[in-house]
């Protein structure tokens, strides 16, 4: 075969004990299913001991016998969590593009992946991003298609795995960062933005997650997106000193201080996405300013 376009990355541990064996079934089927065929599914298991390896070796077998079947690529061995396995999959990966699609996620829909590369081939952007399916527990479906690149500098700006990304970007920026417990993905997402990558949407969604087994560690993510004002922030002149208990009072009012936002507009420098970003900032802080009935607290779930 060819060098695929993209690779579609999904890591695992012990997905039998997690009750996880037929969403990673169903998400190897969707990936198997796309109608784009330049594509390789690289599968990153984090050394399980409670029979996953040889569940998943047998479905790589299964594959490897059907000469029209998307190449899958295998690895299991030792790695410290679910970043530092995403990180080290994209290494084994060889596409020009990566996308992380977890064991319990699918893809919209079949044909996807032929759209977005469509889209890469046409604009060669270092990154794409669309909308996100979330199949609730009553079979209704919801469509999480708030996506803003304007917003990066207060929240992720789309979801991480709707998200398609230039492997060697990737890998410039070092991918993500394992000190970041919960929010890696946003420390990465952020980085890019400020390095000043540009990117292409689709108004399509991209891929999907269901509710089972969906838990939000909100203090767990409020604490890293603290840390990662705190870090960037933290280096600008003019901001003063800036702590973690700081930052974290801009997560629970979800508003950045004027000055910050004033800071970030001046440190774009030619960086139009991080100007708008500074801008949108600026203008949630004035309305909710004016506004002091109302009351946030994002540290509430």
């Amino acid at each position: 075969m060819s060098k695929p376009l993209i690779s579609v990355i999904t890591v695992t541990r012990n997905l039998i004990e997690a009750g996880r064996s037929d969403t990673m079934r169903a998400a190897l089927d969707c990936v198997q299913a796309q109608s784009f065929r330049g594509l390789e599914h690289v599968i990153w298991d984090g050394a399980s001991n409670d029979g996953t390896q040889a569940l998943l070796e047998g479905w790589q077998a299964e594959i490897a016998g059907d000469a029209n079947a998307i190449p899958v690529t295998y690895r299991s061995a030792v790695d410290q969590g679910l970043y530092d396995a995403m990180n080290k999959a994209v290494e084994l990966a060889s596409g020009d593009y990566v996308i992380f699609l977890n064991s319990d996620d699918s893809l919209a829909s079949n044909d996807i992946l032929r759209d977005l590369a469509d889209l890469v081939r046409s604009e060669s952007p270092d990154f794409v991003f669309g909308g996100t399916l979330q199949t609730l527990e009553d079979g209704s479906t919801k469509n999480h298609s708030r996506t803003n690149l304007s917003a990066f500098l207060q929240r992720m700006p789309f979801c991480h795995n709707s998200l398609l990304v230039r492997r060697d970007v990737f890998l410039a920026l070092g991918g993500h960062d394992l000190s970041y417990r919960v929010a890696s993905d946003y420390d990465f997402v952020f980085r890019m933005l400020m390095a000043g990558h540009s990117g292409a949407s689709t108004k399509q969604p991209v891929s999907k997650f269901s509710a089972r087994g969906v838990s939000a560690d909100v203090l767990g993510v409020a604490k890293d997106y603290a840390e990662v004002w705190s870090r960037y922030f933290g280096q600008m002149a003019g901001c003063g000193k800036i702590d973690g208990d700081t930052t974290l009072n801009w997560y629970r009012s979800g508003q950045l201080p004027i000055s910050m936002c004033r800071a970030a507009l001046r440190a774009a420098k030619g960086n139009e996405t991080m100007r708008r970003a500074a801008l949108h900032s600026l203008k949630i802080t004035l309305r909710r300013r004016i506004q002091p009935w109302r009351k946030w607290d994002y540290l509430q779930g």
